[in-house]
């Protein structure tokens, strides 16, 4: 909500601002012809006199004026067929305070303009611009129901994919840049298809049957009803408990314990199997290879379902070497880490340590 409204006072401001710049230029002006008009005589007098009372008339009418072609300008909608990629990067490239982007998965993040889009972020966040990306959970109901709207089209796939795309592209970013791009996971039935640039926004509403880039969309501007309407529900989307920050999807922080004394807190990458999950033991490996994974237990910061049980406290089980094998593979569709992620060090692949991968299990 506070960004929502920062967003409608600096909008706010702005307008005001031109507007009474406009006033007082008109104001200066007309007191410069007006004292010019006192200096002379004759023709010239009766003419500066006369263009400067008529200025001070236009700086009143334009005062009163000017808020009607104002209202009247935001409420203006534009119907464009179809989503423009190109022309939406080049507006992203030259946004100067907000790029705001709410779907369920990106069609921007696929395919030959990928690069062109990641190039106009990357512009846009060096000019100091907050970049905010809203995408569907891909394990959520929501993303199932969405899928099966729009066969054949893998959903899941999509999102995931974007995801690993915005987290290799973040982790490519300066610390300062970095914190003005977020990207959160929202879990809920999508609704709205907004890409926002500064006080403009390309709006549509999810079809059936197709995807909904290739529907037509409403350019409106953000302060109108309809845009302050869609900026809401990706405010309200974006503040929700249930939804999550891009870390808190690729990584999962957990608390490793050992009879009771936490031994070691990090967030480790995790892919979720069909019939579990596995984590990436690097970050704990040397507690697996002191106590191994028998004794160990795991808390995590949020509730997880893992095998028909849900909850934040699990014991570990060793991964075997075919299991460890298998889990890379899996890895592009079941989690946007990537599979490099997964790869052992060498010193660990030694019989006499514990492979680095680790199964937890409900206790």
């Amino acid at each position: 909500m506070g960004t929502r409204i920062a967003g409608v006072l600096r909008r706010r401001l702005r307008w005001r601002g031109r507007r009474a710049a406009g006033f007082l230029g008109l104001l200066a002006l007309s007191a410069a012809l007006l004292a010019w008009g006192r200096g002379v005589t004759g023709y010239n007098q009766q003419l500066l006199l006369n263009i400067g009372a008529s200025i001070v008339i236009v700086a009143f009418s334009y005062a009163i004026v000017d808020p009607l072609f104002e209202e009247l300008r935001r409420s203006r909608v534009e119907e464009h067929p179809r989503f423009d990629d190109e022309e939406f990067s080049a507006h992203v490239a030259t946004a100067t305070s907000m790029v705001s982007i709410m779907d369920s998965g990106s069609h921007l993040l696929e395919g030959a303009g990928r690069d062109r889009f990641l190039r106009a972020l990357r512009t846009a966040l060096g000019n100091g611009v907050l970049v905010r990306v809203l995408l569907l959970d891909p394990d959520s109901a929501a993303a199932s129901q969405r899928a099966e709207e729009i066969r054949p089209v893998n959903v899941r796939e999509v999102i995931v994919d974007n995801l690993r795309r915005l987290n290799d592209f973040a982790e490519a970013l300066d610390a300062e840049a970095r914190a003005r791009f977020q990207v959160r996971i929202y879990d809920a039935s999508p609704t709205v298809h907004m890409f926002q640039w500064d006080d403009k926004a390309l709006i549509s509403f999810f079809p059936v049957g197709v995807r909904a880039h290739t529907a037509p969309h409403l350019e409106v501007f953000v302060g109108s009803p309809l845009g302050e309407f869609v900026e809401s529900r990706f405010d309200e989307l974006w503040r929700h408990p249930s939804t999550r920050r891009l870390d808190e999807y690729i990584c999962l922080p957990l608390a490793l314990r050992y009879d009771g004394v936490v031994l070691r807190s990090c967030a480790v990458h995790f892919v979720m199997l069909t019939d579990g999950c596995c984590i990436d033991g690097s970050p704990i490996v040397d507690q697996l290879t002191d106590h191994g994974t028998g004794p160990l237990e795991v808390e995590l910061s949020r509730p997880l379902a893992v095998d028909g049980w849900s909850g934040t406290r699990y014991r570990l089980a060793r991964v075997d070497e075919d299991a460890q094998r298998a889990c890379p593979g899996s890895l592009p569709t079941a989690s946007p880490w990537r599979p490099r992620s997964a790869t052992t060090p060498t010193a660990a692949r030694s019989r006499s340590r514990p492979w680095p991968a680790a199964r937890m299990r409900p206790p």
